[in-house]
């Protein structure tokens, strides 16, 4: 590509659309460098300088991400080992007295959870007191996906929690191809950033599609 001539009056974004097209300006013209100064705070004396400074803070930016991903491929594998886990026991429970004593605990065990609580709907049913709350929860649970928030109504935490509990994922208990709602999971946590609505669900999704099939598969019909 012949070089352009540039004049005195050239504007600076001509210049650097120059310069983007002609990377190799100073390869070519390398006199070029013993002119050029870039006068900043860094005091940086020349190009060369400023570049290598340059490349030595992309290399570090690019450190901090890798290590970065390094830790949440970590932290992805732990929590797929902890659900596996979780999963077993839920195959493993033969009555729902067992999986409504047992289930509770063991979630709170793997996964450090404050409070945790189950509904259904049949149970609910019988317990007026803690109805408007669940309908309340069902309602905002209308897609049937996992929902995370620091900010529930109070009737919705009163019906699953203690008054410690500040923020909660509730997660519907789904069963069958129609995502028939058997009940309410809700993992309670004290500390109000634990769960706040930009919190992923895709693993707490899963685990209310399990929990689901346990419980149609141990709750009398009816």
């Amino acid at each position: 590509m012949p070089e352009t001539t540039l004049k005195s009056d050239l504007q600076v974004d001509e210049i650097a659309a120059f310069l983007k097209q002609n990377p190799d300006i100073f390869q070519r013209h390398p006199q070029l460098l013993e002119i050029v100064t870039l006068a900043d705070d860094s005091s940086a004396g020349s190009l060369l300088e400023r570049q290598f400074s340059l490349i030595k803070e992309r290399l570090q930016d690019f450190r901090s991400r890798q290590h970065e991903l390094i830790e949440v491929a970590r932290e992805n594998e732990q929590i797929s080992d902890s659900f596996s886990q979780i999963v077993y026991q839920l195959i493993g429970f033969n009555n729902l007295s067992e999986f409504a004593s047992e289930f509770p605990k063991a979630l709170r065990k793997t996964f450090d959870i404050d409070e945790v609580s189950i509904k259904t709907t049949q149970a609910v049913k019988r317990r007026q007191s803690e109805r408007e709350g669940y309908m309340e929860a069902l309602r905002r649970l209308g897609n049937n996906q996992a929902v995370c928030d620091n900010r529930w109504p109070s009737k919705v935490l009163s019906a699953f929690f203690s008054d410690a509990v500040k923020s909660a994922a509730l997660l519907p208990l789904r069963y069958g191809d129609s995502g028939e709602t058997l009940g309410v999971l809700a993992l309670g946590a004290v500390d109000p950033q634990r769960y706040t609505n930009e919190l992923g669900t895709a693993h707490l999704n899963r685990l209310g599609m399990m929990t689901g099939i346990c419980l149609a598969r141990l709750q009398p019909a009816g």
